[in-house]
């Protein structure tokens, strides 16, 4: 925190917190993107981010008192003084006022105190508030967006301006407004009087700026005596400062009035009411639930539960709870026959590390009935519990049992784990996260399902191992502190998985859990096991060599500005291009200019400097992403690179990949393509990589959703789609059709899938805004199909709140219900690219599970290694390519029926950027 609170304001005297609520929801509003709506369609990114600010005070500040004041919409006595007075600012926006409802229950549910009054603006019902708490021996924080109150500032008074989620705030005590303002607080009102204020429209004398209102107050310490004395002003380089102040007296004069805060608002204080004690808990999980704040569960301070202390609202079914650890043989074998009994249990695991290849398991836990589970701990450093190899060679057959259906959380976690300790899981039917994932649910973590769905507050895993630099690992937890833990993770997985269960059969999407994304799950794990060979000798080559190709760019960045100074900073950058070189500015950030890729793309050919930054970027980022980077999280005890794939890491439904990003390696920059020639075939030249990707999907998908006769037809004759459109936009036969129509066609065909504009087609190739969307144009004369199916798609998606994969899958729209213009234009691009996108990513899904099974079936000894979007990669012994090449083709391209044929193109080499 810049700055810093008296040890005085924390514990010797009580500490009064005030906020400024209009100011703290509207910096909000502005910060945070307002995409992200609750599932009714309600915006709430303001009050998000405004109870954030509100519980990192509490937990930061600890204030003995808060109160916090709104304004009014009523005029206030500074309009009517000054009828000018924040006459330039915008009407609120209908977002914003719903949301200052919200705040309004927010701080109501938290037993704030709100204060406001007619004819006063929040700043005086403040000030006044500030000056009460003065008088009674009390110490105040003003927490605001909203530099004015600096004026409050005094030895018992500080103002706090939170910086965004992730900043720390700015404390301004005198010291700190001193430096900043160049004069102390009481006298900001008068350096205001002089400089004016913008932002509300006061305005103050002109030409005077900052830098010399700040020299006339330090000279004169008042507006006032400036005038008294206003013969003997003067200021370097203006002679004439005297007529100019002569001239603007009265403005001045009203704008140091309107730029005051007064603090002698007749409100009643009883502070009693503000002091922080109880509040009604169950009030606040109920709002949060609603507005599913469940993110921001864990930060709730201690509070009593209001009235008798019940659960609040909502009707939440309450499950009597009975955990055991399991330290015996004869209650393990008691459990394992309860389970096998139920024919349906959820487990989870208690490990020592997130790394699924390094994780050593400390605790199994198992549960078959609602409200009881079982914990086997198996590696806590103290506390009771069974023999490792005991517990697994118990348990191994159970996990086996195909008559047996098992459940879990994150699944693909828990097998990872499952499996380095050769426990294999059969009949895994359900996991809970996907399910969540799939019914629409955006928080698809345990804790805020749990809190979401069921009304269970979990313990947060931080409350057992800690957080930051004494955060230790779970065996180091002590058996009867973890097994509660534990116990409910598998109790509330099972839970959940029977709600949601019940839930994709009503709405249909069984079939697809059963036979599409289960199914994956195994697969995906035999596919992070396998890992992929890397060449790290090539990559430190390639480093060392791009290291010294970045030297020698470093000199000829500084040679062309004639000066050294901080590439990598923004803002130094945006200083030397914008200010120094005067090339030619479009977008400005908060902190300056912008320079991002697309801004420096566009200023190619205005200065030898923007090919060398354009280049220095490219390689920096190679050079750390991949070059230096990828060697490091090569396994020692495998040698090969282990993603993890995550089935609900997109909205689409496509299969995502981390620790390492593997389906983000580049390939359309030379340089990135040689980063692809790492990734080898290891065994080599006995094996090989092989390739199989998918030609076109999305297109050949959109074909068949959208049934357009033009489409179908170009892919059924094996035409080559982007010259067929080339050909009807540009009017000329497809024969003359030249590599820059077919990119320009190319470009069109795919932009459609993501509602390009025209003047999104524009910006990625040389046409004028009018040349784009005539071609886009001519693209939808050709493809009426196509242009029926985005109007009908946005059109469900408005009424039924969804869209539709051909297999089923929905994505969930609530932003169309927003009041937010913006929000709604993005629903219609996204439910448009969606079914696309989404059954794309099936067919791939369906086709990697076709290809395991006729490997195995086949006692292949080939090993799938990668999915990266519509290519899936293999590592296969030479013997085996023939029939690997053939299998993967006949079942890819079989892998669910369209009105277009799906085409599959097969390539080898011995590593992946070499292949043919």
């Amino acid at each position: 925190m810049a700055g810093s609170l008296q040890p005085s304001m924390l514990e010797k005297r009580p500490l009064f917190m005030v906020m400024d609520g209009h100011s703290l929801v509207h910096r909000g509003f502005h910060a945070l993107d307002p995409l992200t709506v609750s599932r009714t369609g309600e915006t709430v990114h303001a009050v998000y981010a405004f109870t954030n600010a509100l519980l990192k005070s509490l937990e930061e500040i600890r204030p003995t008192h808060c109160a916090i004041a709104f304004d009014r919409p009523s005029p206030t006595f500074r309009h009517l003084q000054f009828a000018d007075y924040k006459a330039h600012r915008p009407e609120t926006p209908d977002d914003l006022k719903l949301q200052l409802k919200r705040v309004r229950q927010m701080v109501a549910a938290f037993g704030i105190p709100a204060f406001e009054m007619d004819g006063y603006e929040a700043d005086d019902v403040i000030g006044t508030l500030a000056r009460i708490a003065s008088d009674l021996g009390m110490d105040t924080i003003i927490l605001t967006g909203d530099t004015d109150f600096v004026q409050l500032v005094s030895p018992s008074v500080k103002a706090l301006i939170p910086r965004g989620l992730s900043r720390d705030p700015v404390l301004y005590d005198e010291k700190k407004v001193l430096e900043q303002y160049g004069v102390p607080p009481s006298q900001i009102p008068d350096f205001k009087g002089l400089m004016g204020d913008t932002s509300d429209n006061i305005p103050g004398v002109p030409k005077i700026g900052p830098e010399r209102a700040a020299i006339l107050i330090q000279q004169w310490g008042s507006v006032d005596n400036m005038y008294k004395h206003l013969d003997e002003v003067e200021l370097p380089r203006m002679p004439k400062i005297q007529e100019l102040l002569r001239e603007h007296e009265a403005q001045a004069r009203q704008s140091l009035e309107l730029a005051r805060i007064v603090v002698d608002v007749p409100i009643d204080l009883d502070m009693k009411a503000c002091e922080r004690s109880a509040y009604d808990r169950d009030a606040v999980v109920a709002l949060f639930r609603e507005l599913e704040f469940s993110s921001l569960l864990g930060r709730l301070p201690d509070g009593a539960p209001a009235g008798d202390g019940r659960p609040s609202a909502e009707a939440v079914e309450r499950v009597e709870t009975r955990y055991e650890t399991v330290t015996s043989e004869e209650q393990l074998a008691r459990v394992i026959e309860e389970m096998r009994e139920a024919g349906y249990f959820a487990f989870d695991t208690e490990t020592t590390s997130l790394d699924t290849m390094r994780a050593e398991l400390v605790g199994i836990s198992l549960s078959a009935e609602p409200g009881r589970a079982y914990y086997v701990p198996v590696g806590h450093q103290t506390g009771d519990q069974l023999p490792l190899e005991l517990v697994l060679e118990k348990l191994r057959p159970l996990f086996l049992d195909r008559e047996v259906e098992k459940t879990a959380h994150n699944a693909n976690y828990d097998l990872m784990v499952l499996a380095n300790y050769d426990v294999t899981v059969e009949n895994l039917a359900m996991d809970s996260m996907i399910a969540a994932f799939m019914a629409g649910e955006k928080a698809i973590g345990l804790k805020a399902l749990s809190f979401d769905r069921l009304g269970v507050e979990m313990t947060p895993i931080s409350a057992l191992i800690g957080t930051g630099k004494k955060q230790i690992t779970m065996d180091r937890v002590d058996v009867a502190a973890a097994s509660p833990y534990a116990c409910a993770d598998a109790d509330i997985t099972l839970r959940l998985s029977r709600m949601l269960e019940e839930e994709l059969k009503k709405d249909g999407f069984w079939k697809l859990m059963t036979e599409v994304e289960m199914p994956l799950v195994p697969i995906l794990v035999r596919i992070q096991r396998n890992g992929i060979a890397l060449d790290s000798g090539l990559l430190g080559a390639m480093s060392e060599e791009l290291g010294e190709r970045m030297a020698v760019l470093e000199a000829g960045i500084y040679d062309s500005v004639g000066h050294r100074f901080n590439i990598n900073s923004s803002q130094q950058l945006g200083d030397v291009l914008f200010k120094e070189l005067q090339l030619p500015t479009s977008k400005r950030t908060k902190s300056g200019f912008s320079t991002d890729a697309r801004v420096l793309e566009g200023l190619k050919g205005t200065h030898p400097v923007i090919e060398q930054l354009l280049e220095y970027r490219q390689i920096t980022k190679l050079k750390s992403t991949y070059l230096d980077a990828l060697p490091k999280l090569v396994n020692p005890e495998t040698g090969r690179i282990h993603t993890t794939f995550n089935q609900t890491g997109t909205v689409t439904g496509r299969v995502s990949s981390n620790d390492p990003n593997l389906q983000n390696i580049p390939i359309r920059t030379e340089l990135g393509g040689q980063v692809r020639h790492a990734f080898v075939a290891e065994g080599a030249p006995d094996w090989l990589l092989l390739a199989a990707d998918y030609s076109q999907i999305d297109l050949r998908v959109l074909a068949h959703i959208s049934q357009d006769p033009a489409l179908i037809r170009a892919f059924e004759q094996g035409e080559d789609i982007h010259a067929s459109t080339a050909s009807h936009v540009y009017g000329v036969p497809i024969d003359q059709v030249t590599p820059d129509m077919r990119r320009i066609a190319k470009t069109i065909n795919f932009g459609v899938i993501y509602g390009i504009s025209g003047f999104g087609l524009a910006s990625r190739t040389d046409l004028s805004n009018e040349e784009a969307q005539a071609f886009i144009d001519g693209y939808f004369e050709r493809y009426p199909g196509v242009k029926e199916y985005m109007e009908v798609t946005k059109r469900q998606g408005k009424e039924q709140g969804y869209v539709e994969t051909v297999l089923g899958r929905r994505r969930y729209f609530p932003e169309f219900q927003s009041s937010n213009f913006n929000v709604r234009m993005s629903a219609e691009r996204m439910a448009i690219n969606m079914p696309i996108q989404g059954t794309s990513a099936e067919i791939t899904k369906l086709a990697m599970i076709g290809v395991q099974g006729r490997m195995d079936r086949a006692g292949m000894r080939s090993k799938m290694l990668l999915q990266v979007h519509d290519e899936l990669i293999f590592e296969v012994p030479k013997e085996e390519l023939e029939e690997m090449s053939g299998l993967a083709r006949e079942v890819m391209s079989q892998a669910l029926e369209l009105r277009v044929p799906l085409k599959v193109d097969v390539k080898m080499g011995p590593n992946w950027g070499e292949m043919d």
